[in-house]
């Protein structure tokens, strides 16, 4: 038994060749909960009205109308071709002032792994899995200022037990509107946020040895801006074009590594069909062997978006968003680079309620 759960513990940092070395890094740095925000460099920090934001700013769920139901699955990682990740959110607007979201973000190894005692002998299968579980408050208190925070309740289960730490989230996004022309609207944002900002560990006690593992605590400025075309080509009820680029910038309060700038943008067609993509550059830890270990990783990204805007084309108030992208997965070793790409899939419904408003 030992033996598997100091498998367990060189796992991760094994196969991410130089990443974080808390807890946690296959949650917080490896994958995305969003296809669109993987597509546009890893850049979300400023965007709002999208549920997934709660991963990376909760105050960007502060001007979701109605209800929202979001979900995505990402696989492989890695050499694990059966891991996945999974992330699903559900969100209310319980009024103007005050809107909720329930969130589990999910990292399973997807294959069992045989457990056995100290001769040697088989004791029970497992599959290790790693879980984050969110409770999200956003508030709009003035027009254009938004606030949101996360309670987190993070989950380590390596061999049938769970570690755990509660951990707390806080962000902001200040939103700009610009002058606007009789066939165009454009706007701005800045976003900041912070996770963990207690500064939360994880207590191990197994096997009659205790240990604590901090977890990462992650500083993100962003700024977007977006500017909209509508010349009532086609469709009359649907904008032209819309435009948005942004970029990012990252932080880790407890880490020399991980510091990351992230550009992205994206083309709407019709408010139907997206078009995006993006770039990252970020350091990370060589481990001591800079001939064998990346000190620094960059990848161009890219995807695309499907809207189906059943609010503006009939009378359902529903709005929904297919998402996907197919990206190489980004090698933290100079040796070993061949993977197989990675996959996002993401599916939002946002049912409206009180009409067939357009959201932002």
């Amino acid at each position: 038994m030992k033996n598997a759960f100091l498998f367990i513990q060189l796992l991760i940092p094994a196969v991410l060749f130089g990443q974080y070395k808390n807890f946690g890094s296959e949650l917080f740095f490896v994958r995305q909960p969003s296809a669109r925000a993987e597509a546009m460099g890893r850049s979300y920090c400023a965007i709002d009205g999208d549920l997934t934001s709660v991963y990376f700013n909760p105050a960007g769920i502060a001007t979701l109308k109605g209800i929202e139901l979001d979900g995505s699955y990402t696989t492989p990682h890695y050499s694990l071709d059966k891991a996945n990740y999974k992330f699903l959110s559900l969100g209310y607007k319980f009024n103007k002032y005050i809107v909720a979201g329930l969130t589990v973000n999910h990292f399973s190894y997807g294959q069992e792994i045989a457990f056995t005692d100290d001769f040697g002998n088989p004791n029970y299968t497992f599959i290790p899995y790693t879980s984050n579980y969110s409770l999200t408050l956003a508030s709009q208190p003035i027009k254009n200022l938004l606030i949101g925070l996360n309670t987190n309740l993070f989950v380590w289960n390596p061999v049938k037990k769970n570690f755990i730490a509660l951990n707390f989230d806080f962000g902001v996004i200040k939103k700009f509107e610009l002058v606007n022309g009789k066939n165009y609207q454009h706007s701005a944002s800045l976003g900041t946020s912070i996770k963990n900002f207690n500064y939360s560990k994880v207590k191990i006690d197994y096997a009659g040895s205790k240990s604590e593992e901090s977890l990462p605590v992650i500083m993100k400025y962003g700024a977007n801006y977006q500017i909209t075309f509508d010349k009532h080509l086609l469709i009359d009820s649907l904008k032209t074009l819309r435009l948005l680029v942004q970029g990012e910038f990252q932080d880790l309060l407890n880490s020399d590594y991980y510091t990351t700038s992230r550009i992205g943008g994206e083309i709407m067609f019709l408010e139907i069909l997206s078009m995006r993509a993006g770039y990252f550059k970020e350091k990370v830890d060589n481990y001591g062997y800079p001939d064998r270990n990346k000190s620094e990783v960059s990848a161009f990204t890219y995807g695309f978006g499907l809207q189906i805007p059943l609010h503006k084309l009939t009378k359902l108030p529903l709005n929904i968003n297919l998402d996907y992208t197919n990206l190489p997965q980004t090698s933290y070793s100079k040796i070993s680079t061949q993977w197989d790409n990675f996959q996002v899939y993401n599916v939002r419904l946002n049912w409206m309620i009180g009409g067939r408003n357009n959201p932002k």
